[in-house]
């Protein structure tokens, strides 16, 4: 598996702490915020690696299938995500 490098990294950091922040300031609790927070940012991590293998004409379609199933496998938290920003994650049988 391939390591998100250190600025990708602290990137991702930050736009999990801005969001916990921004969920805050709108009344969340911390602790749903950061779940919220910590579930988008690992449905969407995968995306940016997705888009450069589709704009890169010279990589095989396997790489880009893999990736494209890896960002499909990680769409589960965004779902998460959204059904605790909704307060239906304890409506919903796991």
């Amino acid at each position: 598996m391939e390591e998100d490098n250190s600025l990708e990294f602290d990137m991702f950091e930050e736009v999990r702490r801005n969001l916990t922040q921004v969920l805050v300031r709108e009344g969340r609790e911390l602790i749903d915020a950061e779940r919220i927070a910590l579930y988008v940012v690992q449905g969407v991590r995968e995306v940016p690696k997705f888009l450069t293998a589709l704009v890169r004409s010279n990589k095989p379609d396997k790489e880009i299938l893999v990736a494209l199933l890896t960002v499909l496998n990680n769409a589960a938290t965004l779902d998460k995500a959204r059904n605790i920003l909704l307060n239906l994650d304890d409506k919903i049988v796991h």
